[in-house]
């Protein structure tokens, strides 16, 4: 009979234990969980469904298709007098302009001032390669939160198109990427920049060529379809210079890896050899720079180096672009 009880008691204790360690597994897993989601960097891909979303407990900054114009300003402003500021800018910056139903967004970087100290109190981007340097830290900066429409500029977009910001609001919905400006560049061989003299390729060709592999393509067969000799007397033709509209979705067609490894890359001090070192601010050949310049339609536009020109009621007519039916549009029907 005591044999029996003490059995018993036994049992009692073993089943308390055994919930008491159940209970504490179950509650360390819990904190785990909790410390882990807490202590993760905003935007980091592990907090992703995909690589291509944001979680949907995460609020963009962006107004839901309201139109951000980035451009790559560096002193074509006086940035300690705003007041001076160019009305186009001036008409994005809630600084300006508070109407919450205005039709555009400006993002400022300026690349002056590395603490960004006032007046040069915005984010700070490294003045590197003209513009495609701003533009590589905006999708690095917000590849996981970036804005449904965006339109990057030059400092003096006025240069290149008449009417950017308005040419982008007449871009179609759905088209996920157009230059804005106006003058065509035809035929205009890779080899009319300097070459290397260790292999007689121009630099220009070389630094493409590397640009291209950092998306995955095949730079050659890209570069030089037709398997020229010398293979930098390819052509280029597309729309001049590097001012576009871009939809999130094609700026997403590549990775976060992908898009990181090139804005590291322009921060290196040369693309591919010595000979193409830059010294930013000055004069000079933009090597990486001006590579980009011949490469966003490529690379967002998905279209062939050598472009056909444009031409009406073809496949090339402008006006699958922009809307005939909007106040500064490119499409002239």
């Amino acid at each position: 009979m005591i044999s029996s009880i003490k059995k018993s008691n036994w049992i009692i204790v073993f089943s308390l234990l055994s919930g008491v360690v159940i209970w504490l597994v179950i509650s360390n897993l819990k904190s785990s969980h909790m410390l882990s989601t807490v202590f993760l960097r905003p935007f980091s891909s592990s907090m992703m469904n995909s690589s291509l979303s944001t979680p949907s407990t995460m609020r963009s900054k962006w107004k839901k298709n309201r139109l951000v114009v980035i451009p790559a300003l560096w002193k074509e402003i006086n940035w300690a007098d705003r007041s001076s500021w160019p009305l186009w800018i001036r008409d994005g910056l809630d600084l300006f302009n508070p109407n919450p139903s205005r039709s555009y967004d400006i993002h400022l970087y300026q690349r002056i001032d590395p603490n960004s100290t006032v007046p040069y109190d915005w984010p700070y981007c490294q003045n590197v390669h003209e513009e495609a340097g701003v533009y590589l830290k905006f999708i690095y900066d917000y590849y996981y939160d970036l804005p449904d429409k965006m339109l990057f500029l030059h400092g003096n977009p006025h240069a290149h198109s008449p009417h950017p910001i308005e040419a982008a609001q007449c871009v179609r919905d759905d088209v996920y990427y157009a230059n804005i400006n106006t003058f065509w560049i035809q035929d205009r061989p890779w080899s009319i920049w300097s070459r290397d003299p260790k292999d007689n390729i121009g630099l220009m060709y070389k630094c493409a060529a590397r640009l291209l592999t950092f998306f995955g393509f095949d730079a050659e067969a890209q570069l030089n379809p037709d398997k020229r000799t010398p293979k930098d007397n390819n052509l280029i033709s597309t729309t001049c210079c590097a001012q576009f509209y871009v939809r999130k979705e094609r700026i997403q067609h590549y990775t976060y890896e992908q898009w990181t490894a090139l804005y590291r890359a322009s921060l290196e001090p040369y693309c591919t050899t010595e000979l193409d070192r830059e010294q930013p601010g000055k004069g000079g050949t933009k090597w990486f720079g001006g590579s980009f310049e011949h490469l966003w339609h490529v690379i967002l536009g998905l279209n062939p180096v050598n472009m056909l020109p444009r031409r009406a009621k073809t496949s090339t007519d402008i006006c699958h672009l922009f809307r005939a039916s909007c106040n500064g549009s490119l499409c002239k029907n």
